[in-house]
Order: C-alpha cells, then structure tokens, then sequence
C-alpha cells in the first residue's frame, strides 16, 4: 500500500512540474530533440541500429523455429499427438486436447489429476 501510495505521489509531483513548465518548454524540448534527430550522423546511426535489430530479430526466429521444429521431431507415438483433423481414430482426448480427470497431467506426481470441467 505504501508502494501505491509513494508511486501516486511521485506521478502527482511529476505532473504538478510538468505543468509548471507549460506547453514553452515542451516545445523547446521538442524542438531540441527535432533537431538532433535531424543531424545526418543521427541518422545513420539511427538506420544501421534498425537494420541490426532487423538481423537480430531474424537470427531470433530463426532459432526458435528450429528449436521448436527439433522439439516436435522428438514427440513420439499416438498418445502424445492430438489429431484435430479427424482422419485418425480417436486416441481418447477431446478434439480440443484437453485431458480427462483421470489423465494425470504432465510433470505432475502419480496421484495428481486434471480438475474437473
């Protein structure tokens, strides 16, 4: 409760300033920032750090398609694969892959259960 109250505070105060300094000095900061923004060497910076982060991003889903590609190569047999396409016979579980309350769930003890619908 402390925590809100010191937060609401320190929002409180923020703006009380904020608004002290009135729409002058928002527009000088404003103006400020348009400025350095505009600056070529900003730029520049500014597009490689864009197309770093386009590689890094890529890099990124690149490995995480893979890894979970490697994940689902490593799920075996028709007890632990739901069909939802209803080509196969039924394994038992609902069309949604939910699990009985008899199925014990995954990484649970041996008497752990589903709760019920």
């Amino acid at each position: 409760m402390i925590r809100k109250l010191t937060l609401l505070a320190g929002f409180g105060a923020g703006y009380v300033l904020g608004a002290k300094a009135g729409t002058e000095r928002y527009d000088q900061i404003a103006g400020t920032f348009r400025e350095i923004a505009g600056l070529p060497a900003v730029q520049d910076v500014t597009s490689t750090l864009a197309d770093t982060a386009g590689q890094l991003g890529d890099k990124a889903k690149t490995a995480v398609t893979e890894k979970v590609a490697a994940v689902g190569d490593k799920v075996t047999g028709a007890d632990d694969v739901v069909d939802l396409s209803g080509s196969k016979p039924s394994t038992g579980k609902t069309r949604t892959g939910a699990r009985t309350a008899a199925a014990p769930m995954p990484g649970a003890g041996s008497g752990a259960t589903a709760p019920d619908a």
